[in-house]
């Protein structure tokens, strides 16, 4: 299996980090759900969340101070993953808790506040 090109990790790494900002940033996600069901949204979700995490443990292991806490930022993630697994998309009480365990993992990554 040939491996993956520099720009093409990039290209995941922003594509998966932009799916935690629409969550976090409490994007509608009718379009998601609406062509696909629930399945395959969570599916990426998780995917968008495995990637970061995935990073963020590549970061901490040289480590490296690109990413200000990883350790919070990981741990939200976990979160994350855990619930969007099985979370129903029209569930307001569930998406408000996924959208904040994208905006903890978000902080931690940035070392900053996430805009509202």
């Amino acid at each position: 299996m040939p491996s993956t090109s520099p720009e093409e990790k990039a290209a995941r790494i922003a594509a998966a980090l932009n799916g935690l900002g629409h969550i976090a940033m409490g994007h509608p996600l009718e379009w998601a759900h609406r062509f696909k069901g629930d399945a395959k949204p969570r599916e990426e979700f998780h995917e968008d969340a495995t990637i970061v995490f995935d990073m963020v443990s590549r970061e901490e292991s040289v480590k490296s101070k690109v990413i200000p806490n990883p350790a919070e930022c990981k741990a939200a993630l976990s979160r994350f993953q855990d619930m969007v697994r099985s979370i129903d998309f029209d569930d307001a009480a569930s998406m408000l808790s996924l959208k904040e365990y994208a905006r903890q993992a978000l902080e931690a990554f940035l070392g900053e506040p996430f805009p509202e």
